[in-house]
């Protein structure tokens, strides 16, 4: 139980300002672990250094002038179980010595610790999600080993594992700017040489034998992370077993007094090593506990609440306490310093105060004020200050760090060399940086938004990420806010696994999510208050990321600067996936946030030398749209509200350029599409699909040519370049179903079943985008498309595929059995409709965003007493309201598109766990407004205004004589009658394309649905920011042959609200 570092009593440090990382410190915890296996006598040569270092390893830590290491002998190496109280885990992959630049045949040991997902010790008493099961699953782990120093050192990395080497080159040290100097000294060691910086540094070795290749598996909604390549949806290359170094510098005259107390002092409390279970009543004369080189334990079942006289806790190097501290006082200034470990191995998932330290009860939402976290306080209104130094907290059980009271107390915090280490867990978040904080020379692995900027005056700089799945890199949403003065500088994100194949709130590396209260929402902004004045600086994300940006502003918002911004590449998912969002919200009134205009005042948001590759993304040219390298998915109605501009640009006049043939947001009625234009360019080129850009003759200033359209959805950018270099750039979104068979149409405003069902109140059911207004068939050579409209916005709130809570199905009947249709015999849709057609169906189309491998997913099925799927569906939402079925024409064969009967019907998604066939119920009114001991996720998450009350059967439902459909298609006949609570079956009629004389869709462009932008808006803009004002003409297209208007369309593509939910709600997730 002894931690050895040379003369304890004598150790000076050299920390510059403490570190803050609270809530993301569990995850870089486990990076570094090892034994250091450096030559005692190392010879000038390589070979006799290598055979020094074979012949022996360093026995002892120093403890010099210019150098400090500690070592633990109470270790164990363990990379796979639990250990015992008094025992520190040792890191069996690595081992770590440190020389001084010079007198390198003097070598020192370094303790290489270690952190495990769960710590080994699996899921203990739950067995709900966490976070941490794919890097449990596969084996991750991270080491790391810390030392002092004030000059030049040489750091020798060695790989226990049995692997080898052959060069240097196969160590890669990130972050890749430090550059640093690497020997290889032997077959499993590599030289670093660091040199001095009074910031220290912080860095990964990362041997070649240890990297490995995590993908997206492609399975529904979000998809999971795996390790099985066949997707080909790489997501993150990193090492398996992580390797950190902390270069700590040594405190020395007044920081060293600053930082660390007199161990002897009256008002110091020495801790003994061993159990510590005491901590809540302490002397009143003590104000600060020294934790001396040594181990210590709290347990599982406590945590320290220390008492209002204590304000102080030093971790000296080499102390390594098993536990947390909870802060009760709220004096005036707090201090946690020392270069020691903080873990919270002990303790569960989510260890619930509350709850005997057990895991979070299931019935129980959250632990957010019960759960233990590693560092805890008080605000109290009044002006306080924190000064974080040094300490590494590992292995966190939740949030690492949280205030409670006043947040704008201020509580000013000053956290420098600061670590967090092995954030495995979701909800192991950074550090949120309070009123008047600066954060600097700090290393966070989390598993949640890791830098928090919720509040006013912040400086944050040189930091180093290592960000797992969950949540952003830099969070400053959730709710709205009134915040002034930011600035962020130079950071380093050297890993990222962030693979949702979905469109999610809270991802990225900049992110304002929307609001916690309803992630769906769009009208819970506050237009009182602003967020203003910050900036980015030298930002580098090494390796592939999934999108950079994604800002849903719930308060006005003025000038934000993103100044140097490096992307290596974008990881291999969808591009849908890695789009970048800006969009500006409403209050509850409808009155939308402002947004500085960076057009004409420079106010708005800025992206300034953004690169992706070697490549400088700009808005003057033809590469920042959402389907090209920049991926920047804009609302078209913020297009004066940003910019993107680089030092590398061209300048100049830009070209004319005029084109016809092509107009935006069109249904092209072929695939081969002529189109032509002038322009006084040098040269005018034309890509669709953001494929190869292909030349056009350009003769007399005029052009023509034929494009081809392969897809439903289609993207044409046309674009001219002058003679300087500058570029005119014209982009244009183009619709291709096939050849059109035939409509029918569905009145606006019936999506309220018998007339009584009312929408769920939570954002993700967005009003209008369950009622049905259109629905068109197509042949498209081998495959039949049935595009079905609604009259609202489909926001896809929880990341589905295209679409999350609606769920269509389309019942044919053969033209055959057209004969004596109203005396058919009563046939029922699929299982959880509650509902029968007027006669027998043929076959049954499933057109759901969510639920892909259930049981009914999307697909065409077989009527039956228990249905089968016979062919897939391929589900898309184009036009922001429009639902794009794709299937074999071949799942059809014997059925004449043109004569067959056709039933409608839009039902909620449901997951397995919440209704038969996946459908969700229709509650009673009564349960909907929380009655008859229905839950408040009945409101949030179901329909009301039907029969029946939550049940425990297998249709969650009382009563099933009630139809589940919200709206379908009619004809003539009355939709409220047909679906009346008073009947004992509902029975649906088929509808014909040759009766169909149903009244066309109302034009009123209130009930519009919204669209993202992308470039793609009807007064499309140029590069240069010129509008194009021949693409204000809709074609004939799948909702103007329908009845919905062009307005509709263009309202469609300026307001799609994409979403996607954030992993730690989990639980809430499973009432939805």
């Amino acid at each position: 139980m002894h931690a050895h570092f040379g003369n304890i009593s004598s150790h000076i440090h050299a920390l510059r300002r403490p570190a803050v990382t609270l809530t993301a410190l569990c995850a870089a915890a486990v990076m570094m672990a090892g034994l250091a296996a450096p030559a005692s006598a190392a010879e000038n040569d390589t070979k006799a250094v290598s055979n020094a270092i074979q012949s022996g390893s360093p026995s002892q830590t120093a403890d010099t002038a210019t150098l400090r290491t500690w070592w633990h002998d109470n270790a164990e190496k363990n990379g796979s179980s639990a250990i015992a109280d008094g025992t520190v885990r040792e890191s069996p992959y690595y081992s770590t010595s440190v020389s001084q630049s010079g007198d390198e045949q003097t070598s020192y040991k370094s303790f290489t610790y270690i952190s495990l997902p769960r710590s080994g010790n699996g899921k203990v008493g739950y067995t709900e999600q966490d976070g941490a099961e794919f890097a449990a699953d596969s084996n991750l782990s991270m080491s790391w080993s810390t030392f002092e120093y004030s000059a030049d050192a040489q750091v020798d990395v060695s790989l226990d594992t049995g692997q080898s080497i052959t060069s240097p080159d196969q160590v890669t040290i990130r972050p890749t700017s430090d550059n640093f100097k690497k020997t290889l000294i032997n077959d499993h060691t590599v030289r670093i040489s660091v040199p001095y910086s009074d910031a220290g540094y912080r860095f990964s070795v990362e041997f070649e034998p240890q990297l490995f290749t995590s993908y997206n598996d492609n399975s529904g909604g979000s998809g999971a992370l795996t390790t099985d390549p066949s997707s080909g949806m790489a997501v993150s290359t990193e090492p398996r077993n992580a390797m950190l170094v902390f270069a700590q510098p040594m405190l020395t005259g007044s920081k060293a007094s600053e930082h660390i107390p007199d161990k002897d002092a009256s008002n110091v409390k020495q801790i003994s090593t061993g159990a510590v279970n005491d901590l809540d009543s302490i002397d009143e004369n003590i104000d600060t506990l020294y934790f001396g080189p040594g181990t210590y334990w709290m347990g599982s079942q406590y945590r320290a609440q220390l008492p209002a006289n204590i304000k102080w806790v030093y971790l000296a190097p080499g102390a390594y306490v098993k536990g947390a501290f909870e802060f009760l006082s709220d004096t005036a200034s707090f201090k946690v310093t020392g270069y020691g470990v903080l873990s919270g191995e002990q303790y569960v998932y989510e260890a619930d105060t509350e709850n005997g330290y057990k895991h979070l009860d299931p019935n129980k939402s959250d632990c957010h004020s019960s759960c233990v976290k590693m560092l805890q306080f008080e605000s109290s209104g009044t002006p306080q200050t924190l000064d974080l130094q040094g300490v590494t907290v590992a292995n966190p059980p939740y949030h690492t760090f949280v205030m409670y009271g006043d947040e704008d107390g201020p509580f000013a915090m000053t956290v420098n060399n600061y670590q967090q280490i092995g954030g495995w867990y979701w909800q192991t978040d950074g550090l949120e940086m309070y009123k008047g904080s600066t954060l600097s020379n700090s290393f966070f692995h989390s598993n949640d938004d890791v830098i928090k900027l919720y509040h006013s005056n912040v400086t944050v700089n040189n930091n180093v990420i290592w960000k797992n799945e969950n949540g952003p890199v830099f969070q400053w949403g959730w709710a709205s806010r009134d915040v002034d003065k930011v600035s962020v500088a130079d950071t380093d994100i050297i890993h990222n696994r962030m693979y949702w194949n979905d469109q999610k709130y809270n991802t990225c590396v900049f992110n304002s999510s929307s609001s916690y209260l309803d992630m769906g929402a769009t009208n819970l902004a506050d237009t009182s208050k602003t967020f203003q004045n910050m900036t980015f600086t030298n930002t580098n994300v090494e390796g592939m990321v999934n999108c950079v940006a994604r800002i849903y502003s719930m308060q006005n918002t003025k000038n934000i600067r993103i100044d140097g911004l490096h992307v290596d590449a974008w990881n291999k998912l969808s591009v849908d996936a890695q789009q970048n969002f800006f969009k500006a919200f409403t209050d509850s009134t409808g009155k939308s946030v402002t947004i500085g205009n960076q057009t004409t005042e420079n106010s708005g948001l800025l992206l300034h030398n953004y690169t992706v590759g070697n490549t400088s993304i700009t808005k003057s040219g033809d590469n920042w749209a959402s389907q090209e390298l920049g991926r920047l998915n804009f609302d078209a109605a913020l297009w004066d509200n940003w910019d993107a501009t680089a030092d590398d640009e061209p300048q100049g006049q830009a070209p004319e350029l005029s084109v016809t043939g092509v107009t935006d947001g069109e249904t092209a009625e072929q695939r081969k599409l002529p189109v032509s234009g002038e322009s006084d360019a040098a040269s005018v080129r034309i890509s669709v699909n953001n494929g190869e850009d292909v030349p056009v003759t350009l003769g007399e200033g005029k052009f023509s040519t034929a494009i081809t359209l392969p897809e439903v959805s289609n993207t044409v950018r046309i674009t001219a370049v002058g003679s300087n270099g500058v570029m005119t750039v014209k982009r244009y979104t183009v619709y291709a179903f096939g050849s059109l068979t035939g409509s029918l149409s569905d009145p606006k405003g019936d999506d309220n079943g018998p007339g009584s069902y009312v929408y769920p109140s939570n954002g993700a059911f967005s009003k209008g985008s369950f009622d049905l207004r259109s629905f068109s068939i197509y042949r498209d050579g081998d495959t039949v498309r049935f595009v079905t409209t609604v009259d609202g916005a489909i926001s896809n709130a929880w990341g589905g595929n295209g679409m999350s809570t609606q769920r269509l199905n389309i019942y044919l009947r053969a033209a055959a059995k057209a004969n004596a249709r109203s005396a058919s015999t009563a046939t029922a849709e699929l299982p959880g409709t509650n509902t029968f057609t007027q006669g027998a169906w043929q076959k049954a189309i499933v057109v759901d965003g969510r639920n892909n491998g259930s049981r009914y997913e999307s697909g065409v099925y077989n009527p039956g007493s228990a249905p089968e799927k016979s062919a897939d569906v391929s589900v898309s939402v184009v036009q922001g309201n429009a639902i794009v079925a794709s299937l074999p024409a071949s799942s059809l064969a014997g059925i004449d598109l043109s004569k067959a009967g056709y039933q409608i019907a839009m039902f909620s998604s449901a997951e397995d766990s919440e209704g038969i066939g996946n459908v969700r119920p229709v509650y009673s009114k009564a349960c909907w407004d929380g009655q008859e001991s229905c839950g408040s996720f009945v409101q949030q998450y179901r329909f009301g205004g039907g029969l029946g009350v939550v049940a425990d059967n297998a249709a969650h439902d009382s009563i099933t004589t009630d139809s589940n459909a919200i709206d379908v298609f009619s004809g003539k006949q009355s939709q409220a009658k047909l679906m009346s609570l008073d009947k004992s079956q509902v029975v649906l009629p088929f509808l014909y394309l040759q009766d169909s004389d149903t009244p066309q869709p109302s034009d009123d462009p209130s009930s519009k649905g919204t669209g993202s932008g992308g470039g793609s808006h009807a007064n499309a803009q140029s590069g240069s920011g010129q509008s194009d004002t021949a693409q204000s003409q809709v074609k004939t297209g799948v909702l103007a042959r329908s009845g919905v208007s062009v307005g509709s369309i263009l309202a469609v593509v300026l307001l799609l609200v994409i979403a996607a939910g954030i992993s730690y709600r989990i639980r809430q997730l499973k009432h939805r």
